[in-house]
């Protein structure tokens, strides 16, 4: 009987979380723009900030021209909400679907009606939210107080030292027991296996979560992430993924899935909920993309699925990426391979303190769909990571730095005023695909050829597994070092176009 009752109360579970979850939350999102039609000179900025209220969706779209006076959107006429600079517009918009619409532009003799078709598809920096690239584009709250709480029962012992992260801290509390406090104010407290947790529950602080050892059922769904459990032998205590084999550069995480050893769960806004049950998940591993859909982590918790959200990315240090790694080898119980993998990235970035820097200037870019430059601002963890490998970064204006967004999309013109000089030019091959030669980059835009990296063939692309390997911190930069320093053409990580 009790087991029939149990069965009864998953299904319904199940099934009230299974209702409405194919509606987009309601929130603020980033999406990529893609334009087609009129001369092709015109563009629409890229990434462009989505709303979705009530279940309208709007986007803020900002022209290249300050030339548009009206646009037509299904047969109503829209004005800019801007009355300087660039023409901006507040319109309805279907995510993934080609919109036709039409633009008003006074930049000719006689005002000109243009036909145009307009993408969305949400993303993540530069990435599609699906695939999870690592670079966040909106801000979410951070800098929340990372001390240690008191807990009933319990008496605290101390806080392991972090040599560069900010984002967490681990305390240490008698009993074997240690809690992970997240800057975004959650706090994981992780009980050791067999511990009697009745008493120690029922005293718990509202905002502490627990999670009871053995964690070898889990459901992954930040990309960040899988490259810790590679990093100390632990890809075996995921079970789902929120990721496709295919879309997974890491050999070993790919080749469970081919296994059957990870089976795909459904991405992190859709996740499979009736799997994740069968399959008994005791944890949730999510990116901060979660936030942006708050009925999900919601449906996760109430199946009794504690919910962990990954903030590795929010790090301003690059190697406080990679010490993130000491948070998964607290949760799977691999601590010390966690603390040698820490190790072994740091000593690569030690061995760089003697090696003279040649100061050379360097600029990272990439092409999108609408001729623009995608490149990052000097707040970038990529551009310290630049500066570490003993290059000098060379980022836009400095106002523009300020903002909170690492991500900047500009004009190839734009791009040219401060990087026509760059010793190197980096290709990131992790947002847009890398042309093949240096003369399908010319293809792109001809501005290119009068770069003096180009002239002097030194242009490099990223590899397109960067973003996943957060855990080889110390050798991305240690390879970055080797092309700045000692103009080495083909590294684990970076390869020169030629």
């Amino acid at each position: 009987m009790i087991n029939w009752l149990k069965a009864t109360m998953i299904f319904l579970l199940i099934t009230l979380c299974l209702t409405g979850c194919g509606a987009i939350s309601d929130g603020d999102y980033t999406a990529s723009v893609t334009l087609t039609g009129g001369s092709g000179r015109a563009y629409i900025e890229s990434p462009c900030r989505i709303t979705v209220k009530n279940g309208e969706v709007t986007a803020d779209i900002i022209w290249s021209s300050k030339n548009y006076d009206y646009m037509i959107v299904d047969g109503k006429t829209y004005t800019p909400v801007n009355t300087e600079g660039n023409s901006e517009f507040i319109i309805p918009v279907s995510l993934d679907k080609d919109i036709p619409v039409q633009a008003d532009t006074v930049a000719m003799s006689t005002p000109h009606l243009i036909d145009y078709t307009i993408r969305f598809s949400l993303i993540k920096d530069g990435k599609t939210a699906e695939n999870n690239n690592t670079d966040e584009q909106e801000s979410v709250v951070g800098g929340q107080d990372l001390s240690a709480p008191e807990i009933t029962g319990l008496k605290y012992l101390s806080t392991d030292k972090n040599d560069f992260a900010n984002c967490f801290a681990i305390h240490r509390y008698s009993d074997d027991l240690a809690l992970i406090s997240v800057d975004d104010g959650r706090k994981y407290l992780i009980i050791p296996e067999n511990y009697e947790i009745d008493e120690l529950i029922k005293n718990l602080p509202e905002d502490v979560i627990p999670l009871c050892k053995p964690l070898d059922s889990i459901y992954l769904a930040s990309s960040n992430v899988m490259c810790q459990f590679d990093a100390i032998d632990s890809v075996n205590s995921i079970i789902l993924s929120g990721i496709e084999s295919d879309d997974w550069y890491i050999d070993t995480a790919r080749q469970a899935m081919e296994d059957g050893q990870i089976t795909y769960g459904g991405k992190y806004s859709a996740p499979d909920y009736e799997l994740m049950v069968s399959s008994g998940i005791d944890l949730a591993i999510e990116n901060t993309m979660i936030l942006h859909v708050p009925k999900v982590r919601e449906k996760i918790e109430k199946l009794g699925i504690p919910v962990f959200i990954d903030r590795s990315s929010y790090e301003t240090e690059p190697l406080g990426r990679c010490e993130w790694i000491k948070v998964y080898g607290l949760i799977t119980g691999k601590e010390a391979s966690a603390e040698d993998a820490f190790a072994s990235q740091k000593s690569l970035i030690d061995n760089l303190s003697s090696i003279e820097p040649t100061g050379k200037k360097i600029a990272i870019f990439s092409v999108n769909s609408n001729h623009q430059i995608l490149t990052r601002r000097k707040n970038d963890y990529f551009a310290k990571m630049v500066e570490i490998a003993g290059g000098t970064y060379l980022a836009p204006d400095e106002e523009a730095s300020d903002k909170s967004n690492s991500q900047q999309t500009i004009s190839t013109e734009d791009f040219y005023a401060y990087a026509d000089k760059a010793d190197i030019l980096i290709y990131n091959a992790t947002i847009e695909s890398a042309p093949d030669s240096l003369q399908e980059l010319m293809d792109k835009d001809t501005t290119f050829s009068n770069f003096d990296a180009f002239k002097s063939g030194n242009v490099y692309f990223t590899d397109k597994s960067l973003y996943q390997y957060a855990d080889k911190t110390g050798t991305i930069i240690s390879d970055l070092s080797k092309i700045i320093n000692v103009e080495t053409e083909d590294t684990g990580f970076f390869h020169k176009l030629k």
